[in-house]
């Protein structure tokens, strides 16, 4: 047994020279062997041994013994090839963390699933220690921003609370998250564009994001080739709001009976068809039958959802100008108005058909970094909260 827990201590140049333990702790030494010489990180020549110090380390959990030391030479070597002096340490151990990259690999790991307080229930680190452990692993071996060959992007902001508005970055085709910042609107933007070279830049085809204008003055001056999508579902969204302000108008305006009755119905004018219950069907039907406008939306909402269906730009072009035609005859003045915005947004709707992107990858990483917010228990850092999100877009 003791020959078989000596393969995970030794490594090249260091030998096992002992082993205790009481239960709960653990201590292994390691010494240098004399029959090898350090070799250079540079040249990989060996180099002339300058000094030994005796230094200490924590390691993984061996068993039953939760804390475990490492106690080594680490051997200072000279090289004269390149005039520089190296420390050697065994198990890839880093000097400013007094830690093994084993055990510093293995705690970031875990805080990637829990809580920082429970990953030091897991192993024997302080809570302090696992944050740096954790920041220097993604640092140091998460890969930086894949910005060659980028097609498409996906832009969005998210409110932290009382940090504020971030604005977010994805590659619009495979999710990777490539630039997270401080605010939102143009000024968030420039330091992602000022990194991309014109080759770069050159490749981009399309940018999705929504009708509100606070990055499309951004993408039209950086990207002026690529085509502004904007999206499908704060647009089916917008019209989503419309109808709630038409029932809110037609609220207002009834008696007691119904008020009451309205009050009840939102949902079910904004639920998809063939997402209504029997009773929520039955009571749909009741209410449009009683009230022109809401019918009118509501017809209207399905109608509109269909300029999403069509792969061919003409026939899309031709379902949006109907719709936009019937809106503006519909004599709901909430909804001649949103149909008034689309008639500038035209061009950017039906961009779609040739780009087919969405900001359902985007929406779907925001429910990512509400979750990864919740479990650091608010937002201390933002250069590490994009360690931590650049790592989820890269597993999923």
């Amino acid at each position: 047994m003791r020959n078989q827990l000596r393969v995970l201590y030794e490594s090249e140049g260091y030998r096992v020279q002992s082993m205790s333990s009481d239960g709960e702790r653990a201590q292994v030494s390691l010494l240098w062997d004399q029959r090898f010489r350090p070799r250079c990180g540079c040249c990989q020549r060996p180099m002339r041994i300058n000094r030994k110090t005796l230094q200490s380390a924590l390691d993984l959990p061996l068993g039953p013994a939760g804390f475990v030391g490492v106690l080594y030479e680490a051997v200072q070597g000279y090289c004269r090839h390149c005039a520089r002096y190296e420390t050697v340490r065994p198990l890839g151990i880093v000097e400013q963390h007094m830690a093994t990259l084993r055990l510093m690999r293995q705690v970031s790991l875990l805080c990637r699933w829990l809580p920082v307080q429970r990953v030091c229930e897991v192993v024997a680190v302080t809570p302090a220690s696992a944050y740096r452990y954790d920041r220097y692993i993604l640092q140091n071996e998460l890969p930086a921003p894949r910005l060659d060959g980028l097609e498409a992007l996906l832009i969005d902001e998210k409110h932290l609370g009382k940090a504020g508005f971030i604005t977010l970055v994805l590659n619009a085709r495979s999710g990777e998250l490539l630039w997270l910042s401080q605010g939102r609107g143009k000024d968030a933007l420039e330091g992602f564009f000022a990194q991309l070279s014109a080759p770069q830049k050159a490749s981009i085809a399309a940018v999705g994001i929504d009708r509100s204008g606070a990055y499309r003055a951004a993408v039209e001056a950086h990207l002026p080739a690529a085509d502004i999508v904007f999206d499908k579902f704060h647009l089916i969204s917008n019209l989503g709001e419309v109808i709630d302000k038409v029932r809110r108008r037609t609220q207002a305006q009834a008696d007691a009976q119904g008020r009451t009755f309205l009050k009840g119905q939102r949902y079910n004018l904004l639920r998809n068809p063939e997402n209504l219950s029997d009773e929520g069907r039955r009571q749909l039907d009741t209410l449009l039958s009683a009230n022109r406008d809401l019918h009118v939306v509501y017809l209207l909402k399905d109608a509109f959802r269909q300029v999403w269906t069509y792969t061919y730009r003409k026939c899309a072009d031709k379902r949006l100008c109907g719709w936009i035609a019937m809106a503006l005859e519909s004599g709901v003045a909430e909804l001649k108005r949103f149909a008034s915005g689309l008639v500038e947004a035209r061009e950017q709707i039906l961009n779609f058909c040739q780009h087919r992107i969405t900001s359902a990858r985007i929406e779907a990483f925001n429910t990512i970094v509400s979750r990864v917010i919740h479990k650091a228990c608010g937002v201390a850092n933002l250069d590490f909260l994009f360690l931590k999100l650049r790592q989820e877009s890269l597993q999923r």
